[in-house]
């Protein structure tokens, strides 16, 4: 039996990190898991450090896919960047003495109190303002909707509607289908203003794309959403649609290339010119 080591990273990723058939966002896309278009703008947000949870359903079906989602989406964190792999109830985040928060994303496997390597209660709820800090972060929950994700930060951790603006990516996955093996589907893809500009003083998740049962396909992306991810990101509506559209045709080329294939793909486009 290996001895776990909190302080070493290789110890923390094995143990509650890695996937034992870790899919690539291009394989993804070719399963039909999602589309060209929101992978692409699900890519400009994680490029921008954008912090992310990945939900899925409540009840315990094995194998649903959060956490090969979580890991697939990686890769599009900036290459400087500098990932900690946290211990659930047993972290103390005494990482944030000796990092720096703007190249930093910290990982928790899952927000549940389901087991101690998993965070919960107090713990759960700095990890969530660690984004006001400066940090991105990246985890996964037992949601069956985006309204259930938002109830369980509110009612269940009581997370200030400060720190919640500070997820910036909701990906709602499920299986589909009566047949075997189930599809699976990121149900719904939504982007969080890091302003609340409503009356109730909430922050209001805003729909990128949805899947569609009825012929298996996912909406085109919100226009309203477009715009806000724009102003969050500082660019233009005409810039953003050709960033867009060069992750798409890029994605596209690599043709369901495997996890290490599409990994060392994706870093030679971010160091081009």
């Amino acid at each position: 039996m290996m001895y776990f080591d909190a302080q070493n990273p290789r110890h923390r990723y094995m143990l509650h990190y890695e996937s034992y058939q870790q899919l690539s966002v291009p394989e993804l896309i070719a399963l039909g898991s999602v589309n060209l278009q929101t992978a692409a703008i699900v890519w400009a947000l994680v490029a921008r450090k954008a912090s992310f949870i990945i939900s899925g359903p409540t009840d315990p079906t094995p194998g649903v896919g959060k956490t090969t989602t979580m890991n697939a989406l990686l890769p599009f964190l900036p290459a400087e960047n500098e990932m900690i792999y946290t211990i659930g109830m047993y972290e103390d985040f005494a990482f944030v003495q000796n990092t720096v928060p703007a190249t930093t994303t910290v990982l928790v496997n899952e927000v549940s109190n389901h087991l101690p390597i998993y965070m919960w209660g107090a713990n759960a709820k700095q990890l969530f303002h660690l984004p006001q800090q400066g940090y991105s972060i990246a985890t996964s929950c037992h949601a069956d909707t985006i309204a259930d994700v938002m109830a369980m930060l509110r009612k269940d951790l009581h997370v200030p509607e400060h720190d919640i603006v500070g997820v910036r990516l909701i990906i709602n996955i499920g299986l589909t289908g009566s047949n075997w093996p189930p599809q699976r589907r990121w149900l719904t893809t939504h982007f969080i203003s890091p302003e609340i500009t409503n009356t109730s003083g909430k922050a209001t998740p805003q729909l990128i794309t949805s899947w569609t049962p009825e012929n298996d396909s996912f909406t085109s992306p919100n226009q309203q959403t477009l715009a806000a991810i724009c102003a969050w990101a500082g660019i233009s509506d005409a810039e953003f649609a050709a960033e867009l559209a060069a992750r798409k045709q890029f994605l596209q080329n690599l043709d369901a290339l495997s996890y290490e294939e599409a990994t060392a793909a994706i870093a030679q486009f971010r160091s081009a010119p």
